[in-house]
Order: C-alpha cells, then structure tokens, then sequence
C-alpha cells in the first residue's frame, strides 16, 4: 500500500472516530447565517495538512480538538464582523438527542444553556464545550494553553457567567 493510501486510510478512520467531537467544536462557533458545512470542511482539511507534522507528544483526541478549535476560533475571529447573528447552532452539540416527548422543560433549559454558552468568547465556548464533553482538565489545559488551575478558574468563572446570565 502507498504513502498516500495509509495516510487517507488514517484519515478516514480519525474523522470517523472523531466526527462527534469535530461537529460539536464547529456548531460552538457557527451561527445561523454561518456554513456549518464550510467550517466543518476547513477542520477536515487542517487535520489532513497536520496529520504529518503530528509527533504524538499528545493523546490523538487532544490534537484532535486543537486543531478543530485553533480552526474555529481563527474562523470565528475573521467572520464575525459579517455575522449578524449571535446565535449558534448549538441545538446539534450532543451526542443523545433529547427527548421532548417526555419533558418539554427540560429541553427548553438545554436550549436556553446553549445559547447562552453561544455569547461567550471563543476561549471560554471551547474551555466549556471541552468541560461539557468530559474532558478532563489537563486535556483542556494542552488544547488552550492554560495551565490547569488556569482552566479551573475559567471554567468556575465561566459557570458564574453563566448562571448570571439566566437572572
């Protein structure tokens, strides 16, 4: 099999096994009139550029989320003078859909948290969305570049913000 055989076979096996965790970085920083597609294509493409260059002095899942967030945020930071909207696309960042038919409520509150995680600035949405895939803090710590007592107090401030912005 040639060089470029292997490296696409990795490929497609890393996006796939990572397609979950690419889709919810890029919903975190796609609004409404934003091209979830075109973000989405853009990370797939640093990953195939970077995929040589990675030396594995990280867990694959940890390169894997720095380069969907350095992607992102360098996308959000160049887009969002056009956007008008501050609205994410944050209803797809789940793995589990949620269940309406049995607690309406309880969807709404999830809606209501996403948005609110879409007015965050782009370090703490990726500091959050990491937290809230269960990633530990000294994963979070080597994809931002903070230390991690540097994550906790984010991630505690962060919380803050958001619960005062649900008085």
């Amino acid at each position: 099999m040639s060089n470029s055989n292997v490296k696409e076979q990795q490929f497609i096996e890393l996006t796939d096994r990572y397609k979950d965790v690419i889709g919810r970085v890029c919903c975190t920083y796609t609004s409404e009139n934003a091209s979830f597609e075109d973000l989405y294509q853009e990370v797939l493409i640093n990953i195939w550029q970077g995929m040589e260059s990675f030396r594995g002095d990280s867990k694959i899942s940890t390169w894997i989320y720095r380069t969907a967030i350095n992607t992102c945020i360098t996308w959000y930071r160049k887009n969002k003078k056009h956007s008008s909207s501050s609205v994410s696309r944050l209803d797809d960042m789940t793995n589990d859909p949620v269940d309406t038919s049995c607690d309406t409520s309880l969807a709404e509150q999830i809606q209501h948290l996403r948005n609110l995680i879409s007015q965050l600035g782009a370090v703490d949405r990726a500091i959050i969305t990491m937290w809230l895939d269960e990633c530990p803090y000294e994963e979070i710590a080597a994809v931002t570049g903070l230390s991690q007592t540097n994550v906790g107090v984010r991630l505690h401030r962060i919380k803050q913000r958001l619960a005062q912005m649900t008085d």
